[in-house]
């Protein structure tokens, strides 16, 4: 496989015997390996909350979700340090003092240069949780069964649930976005319906609950982005956005210090507000306020159709931001009208006039006869100008920013990514996909970004729910959170084993060494 230099540096007849070996090597159907390897984790407590039907009458509809429960990572390379938004620490569920059972979330802080990347950690080595005011939680995991509404039984609604997308602003500041607040949903407003006579979850018989907008009666729609000081580890911010569903992933323009967020779940019925009857994104100020004060929201767009937007029926994804072009790049997963989604491109540089500038349409793919569609979750930016697409029922691919011309499609892969992320330390896009695993446990998918661009390893982690991964240039590390193994279900065998942990893959060799490698060690080309 070749590395990271700039092509301009070699010789073309160098170039081309390179990649006709490589070609010779690798094959049509094969895929090379770094040695890539889960060579160490990061063991996290578990903390099961329990759910229940509240004012159904239907006995006996109880749930468990998972007792690790996480949302978007992200590494800062200057910071040494690992984030997570997870929902499963930080202040306990039951002393929260705002009545919410499921109050409570953090923001997991791990320390990279504390962590052995490649033997055993104790129990939650080299990690903090920031943790908001007790009188001002995070929203937590909530529950809602409202299928009416997107809800079901068995594990928490994410659409209120918080924190979720994280990041970090000029490495001092972690920003968060979170569901609203101190709100769990009636669900007494409904019908149920029982597949049979019973008890419901027991002698196969199944529950469902439709419920109407009264559940949601107690929706103070305020959901929010938290900022939260890397020095100090305390909250300085709580910026209401006004979401009734959560406030989910972002991404920070440091040229412009503007800040992205979207709230994709935003839907007709629960009040009569214009911001809530579609998904939009909120624009905020990233400069500096002093002790009290907010941030300055600078402008909400919603997704309507309208003013160059797409209709984001089916939600809003992750972001990104592009200092060669000085534009955002938010992904469109599929929309009622493209099945394969969209780029939507947004330009920040005049804070007073925040703008769509464009769309990018994604189009079907053929694989193996059928016709798939990307419809993209993740995003991630790599070398010249490339935007990787996590897709969510597709293959993965990767556009150019500048047109979005597709640039190449991995159709080994097959899609359920969520974040996906790039790591210049040895010039690899990350994806967490469940591809055609089956059961659904997701992978570490590890592609090469320049070309020959191949699919280096797919490796398993025997988990559902794995759907977070974040990449530390330094150490050439990734780092993805996953729950415990299980002795039932699509967890068993589960690569963290008995408790949930952050997984940590490092190769033992094999890749060229990158431009940001070569940088370090002072042996790149100009």
């Amino acid at each position: 496989m070749p590395g990271g230099k700039s092509f301009a540096g070699r010789a073309w007849t160098r170039l081309a015997i390179g990649m006709v070996a490589a070609m010779t090597v690798i094959g049509i159907a094969r895929a090379d390996s770094d040695g890539i390897t889960n060579s160490s984790n990061v063991p996290q407590p578990g903390n099961l909350v329990t759910c229940s039907a509240v004012g159904t009458g239907v006995p006996g509809l109880v749930w468990t979700p998972s007792a690790f429960s996480f949302d978007i990572s992200w590494i800062d390379d200057f910071d040494r340090a690992y984030f997570l938004a997870d929902r499963s620490h930080g202040i306990p569920f039951a002393t929260s003092s705002t009545g919410n059972p499921n109050g409570g979330g953090d923001i997991m802080e791990i320390d990279i240069n504390s962590v052995n990347l490649t033997s055993a950690n104790t129990s939650g080595q080299g990690t903090v949780y920031l943790t908001p005011p007790k009188n001002d939680p995070f929203a937590g995991i909530a529950c809602d069964q409202n299928t009416a509404f997107g809800g079901t039984s068995g594990v928490g609604r994410n659409e209120i649930t918080g924190p979720n997308g994280a990041f970090t602003v000029n490495h001092a500041e972690v920003w968060a976005g979170d569901g609203p607040s101190y709100f769990q949903p009636g669900q007494g407003h409904g019908t149920v319906t029982m597949s049979a006579a019973g008890t419901c979850g027991v002698a196969g018989v199944t529950c469902t609950y439709s419920g109407t907008t009264a559940d949601y009666a107690a929706d103070k729609c305020d959901s929010s982005v938290r900022v939260f000081d890397l020095i100090s580890g305390k909250q300085t911010d709580h910026i209401d956005v006004g979401g009734c569903f959560r406030t989910d992933e972002g991404a920070f323009d440091p040229v412009d210090q503007v800040a992205v967020f979207a709230n994709p779940s935003e839907q007709p019925g629960i009040n009569s507000l214009p911001l809530n009857q579609s998904a939009y994104v909120t624009f905020i100020s990233t400069i500096s306020v002093a002790p009290g004060q907010h941030h300055q929201i600078l402008k909400q767009i919603n997704f309507d159709g309208t003013n160059g937007t797409i209709k984001a029926d089916m939600g809003i994804e992750q972001a990104v931001y592009s200092k060669q072009t000085g534009f955002f790049y938010i992904s469109i997963p599929g929309a009622s009208s493209n099945a394969a989604g969209y780029v939507t491109i947004i330009d920040p540089t005049d804070r007073n006039n925040i703008k769509v500038v464009g769309n990018y349409t994604l189009a079907p793919h053929m694989v193996k006869g059928t016709e798939t569609f990307c419809a993209p979750n993740g995003g991630a930016l790599g070398p010249n100008f490339e935007l990787f697409l996590g897709c969510s029922s597709g293959p993965v691919e990767i556009i150019d920013i500048r047109d979005g011309s597709v640039q190449h499609v991995f159709k080994k892969t097959a899609g359920g990514c969520d974040e996906v992320a790039f790591n210049p330390g040895d010039d690899h896009f990350l994806g967490a996909c469940t591809d055609s695993n089956s059961p659904s446990t997701d992978n570490l998918d590890i592609i090469d970004a320049l070309p020959p661009r191949v699919i280096d390893q797919q490796i398993n982690t025997h988990t559902a729910g794995a759907h977070s991964v974040a990449a530390d240039a330094v150490t050439v590390s990734a780092w993805q959170p996953a729950a415990a193994a299980s002795a039932a279900g699509p967890s068993v065998g589960g690569l963290c084993g008995a408790t949930p942990c952050v997984l940590i893959y490092t190769s033992s060799g094999g890749d060229d060494a990158s431009v940001f490698a070569d940088e370090k060690t002072g042996t790149g080309s100009p």
